[in-house]
């Protein structure tokens, strides 16, 4: 699963819990319906700008943290 896949189910599930349709959702922030339903089910992009906008329909922030994987940390041996 990829991070857009996760952004996907969360942006899904955060308008299914606001109670907000698809079609309410696309309405409000000027999209058509069908492209939105494609952002949200993969056949289409979904850019982090659309997300955020999504999620604030939902009463939501997207915030974004990064994690350090033990490859990208130096040992001693590869520090200056």
């Amino acid at each position: 699963m990829t991070a857009e896949d996760v952004l996907r189910a969360l942006t899904r599930t955060a308008l299914r819990n606001a109670g907000l349709s698809q079609a309410e959702a696309s309405r409000r922030l000027g999209v058509s319906t069908k492209h939105l339903c494609q952002m949200l089910t993969g056949r289409a992009p979904l850019a982090l700008a659309w997300a955020e906008a999504l999620l604030g329909l939902c009463g939501q922030r997207l915030t974004l943290d990064t994690t350090p994987t033990y490859a990208a940390v130096p040992t001693r041996e590869e520090t200056p």
